[in-house]
């Protein structure tokens, strides 16, 4: 009778498939954490991103309130008779328009002329004065 050894088990055909199928689940896992990870660190910058852009919108919002309010402001009737009288020189009837004029430029003093004395050199000015020689 004759004997069969048993096939060792790294060449059992099903082993082999086993082994293909852990190898490929652990590629597909690796795959798909990779993705995870991609679109968690995109997700973080978006969130960075909405932050400098919300205070954008906020310091614009800002600036169109304050823009809207000067706009109302100069479009009042005070606001215009205001910039009349002071910018546009304009009077109400009865009033009498007085411009200060500014007073003439004196005559500018001459100054004195300088004492024209020769520059000395630094160098013989400490030679005078520690060896008293000139």
């Amino acid at each position: 009778m004759p004997t069969t050894t048993p096939l060792p088990a790294s060449s059992n055909p099903s082993s082999r498939k086993n082994k293909l199928l852990i190898a490929g689940a652990i590629l597909v896992f690796l795959l798909v954490f990779g993705e995870l990870w991609r679109r968690i660190s995109q997700a973080a910058e978006l969130r960075n991103l909405e932050g400098q852009i919300g205070g954008q919108v906020t310091q614009l919002a800002r600036e169109s309130d304050r823009m809207a309010t000067l706009i109302a402001n100069a479009q009042s009737d005070e606001a215009v008779a205001d910039w009349a009288r002071d910018e546009g020189k304009m009077v109400l009837p009865g009033e009498i328009l007085i411009q200060p004029i500014a007073p003439t430029a004196r005559s500018a003093t001459p100054e004195p002329p300088e004492n024209p004395t020769g520059t000395v050199a630094n160098w013989r000015v400490w030679l005078e004065w520690l060896w008293g020689k000139g």
